[in-house]
């Protein structure tokens, strides 16, 4: 699992704050249980969330940075939840901790870039961040339709889409949607369903026949046969296969 620590970044929020000079220890995320604080902001488009009127939808905050390496597909699967969940009840917003003009210009390309639709809210004082005791990016809380912390992930890795999809669909209380067929399995199960009449095999094109391993393997796979070596004197063979 991948994860960015909020090192200086957080120190920097808190260091005049008087928990910082009392020496007590760096925040923690909220537990599963609690209570989720409520938050008023504005997304990038000027639009106004407020936590409290999602109260009955399962929300989703997810915290993140731009500069995080797999920031694009952490985002991007993001999105992919909420597409899946949102007829649900389910509502995802997700929470940049960049900062500066530079910061927000990169979160506005980042969305432009992925295509991403779920509204996203820039705190770069980390002014929410702080209610949730975010420590590392990405930060992930899932609220209850309750209003309360019902699970709680952090950091990035492969596998992460299909193990949140059922923490939301657990949480939500419908059944995980069903992954998509590869593009594999979508082309094989038409032709065992009808089972065309043989044809007659194309003869590959290899123009290198005598140096290429594949083309030798699929000449034997189709039973065909090559034209023997060229004697002493003869031209050319362009014609690879009888």
């Amino acid at each position: 699992m991948r994860a960015v620590a909020l090192g200086l970044a957080v120190l920097c929020v808190f260091a005049a704050t008087p928990a910082a000079a009392q020496g007590e220890e760096m925040r923690q995320p909220l537990s599963p249980g609690t209570v989720a604080p409520d938050f008023t902001a504005a997304t990038l488009e000027g639009a106004t969330i407020k936590l409290a009127d999602w109260h009955g939808k399962v929300v989703v905050l997810n915290y993140f940075i731009t500069w995080y390496r797999d920031a694009a597909q952490h985002l991007k699967m993001m999105e992919d939840l909420a597409g899946a969940f949102s007829a649900q009840g389910m509502r995802l917003v997700s929470i940049s901790l960049d900062d500066g003009t530079r910061g927000l210009d990169e979160v506005r390309s980042l969305v432009r870039d992925q295509e991403i639709a779920h509204p996203i809210i820039a705190d770069p004082q980390q002014r929410i961040a702080g209610l949730y005791g975010v420590r590392a990016l990405p930060a992930i809380f899932i609220v209850g339709r309750d209003g309360v912390i019902a699970h709680y992930h952090e950091g990035y890795t492969e596998g992460d889409d299909e193990r949140l999809g059922e923490v939301i669909a657990a949480v939500l209380q419908v059944g995980a949607p069903a992954a998509e067929p590869s593009e594999t399995e979508a082309e094989a199960e038409p032709e065992a369903e009808a089972q065309p009449a043989a044809e007659e095999p194309e003869e590959p094109v290899c123009k290198c026949f005598r140096r290429c391993g594949i083309a030798r393997k699929l000449v034997d796979a189709l039973g065909l046969t090559p034209r023997p070596p060229l004697r002493p004197g003869e031209g050319e063979d362009t014609t690879l296969l009888r």
